[in-house]
């Protein structure tokens, strides 16, 4: 696993992370993990939000599934699906941070600091991460948001976006070329944007994400069918 995280952070990608939920852990098939590099556990997902049953999800994940885990708990005007407060929310991470190896938490967060701060001191990755599920901004508000998210000590930058048509596809794709130094994830989401999944990783994009079971966002594609396209394009 200390390989794959240099090898994240480093860019040597394409990297595929599979979303999952509580269910997906016990569901995913020997198959399926063969195709993955990594795992997002969705806790805003989850059938239960209490800490000890969240912790014992990541706890038996990393033992099945032998891949770096990405915890996650989506907030929800990102795109989360729970509704519960930022304390809560902290606690659900300081419950799970020893079994995860990539903790993502919003840019605009309120607990924005303090998960980072959390993470880094059990010495693990952050994805400091921007959802908008309306529009693409501008670009010269991307760079204001991966400064401050710079700033504040984050690892990674994810762009989760919504593409109103195929330009704002392109432009996110440009953005990503021109910064794929500054240790980006960008995803254009909708199903114009569904392409991006497969195409921002092979210029820069460091992790592009899929699903088994059910979509866990808008525009995701089953792990199988993105793992066949990434190595198709990437060889």
């Amino acid at each position: 696993m200390k390989t794959m995280l240099r090898n994240i952070m480093a860019g040597t990608g394409p990297l595929i992370a599979c979303a999952m939920t509580d269910r997906d852990v016990d569901r995913a098939s020997s198959a399926q993990v063969r195709r993955i590099d990594l795992v997002e556990l969705r806790v805003d997902l989850f059938r239960r939000l209490s800490p000890e049953y969240v912790a014992g999800v990541f706890a038996r994940a990393r033992d099945k599934l032998s891949r770096p885990v990405i915890a996650t708990v989506r907030l929800k005007k990102e795109g989360g699906r729970a509704v519960m407060d930022e304390e809560t929310r902290y606690t659900l991470f300081e419950a799970i941070v020893v079994n995860a190896d990539l903790v993502d938490i919003e840019i605009e967060s309120r607990i924005f600091p303090s998960v980072v701060a959390l993470a880094h001191r059990y010495k693990r990755t952050v994805i400091a991460s921007y959802h908008d599920l309306k529009k693409t901004p501008a670009d010269d508000s991307l760079l204001k948001m991966m400064s401050m998210a710079e700033r504040k000590s984050a690892d990674i930058i994810k762009f989760a976006l919504m593409a109103r048509g195929i330009g704002d596809v392109a432009r996110l794709l440009r953005f990503t070329m021109d910064h794929r130094k500054g240790r980006l994830i960008t995803i254009s989401l909708g199903s114009v944007g569904m392409i991006s999944r497969v195409v921002n990783p092979l210029f820069g994009s460091l992790i592009t994400y899929g699903y088994i079971g059910r979509p866990k966002a808008d525009g995701q594609m089953p792990v199988d069918r993105l793992a066949e396209q990434i190595r198709m394009y990437a060889g």
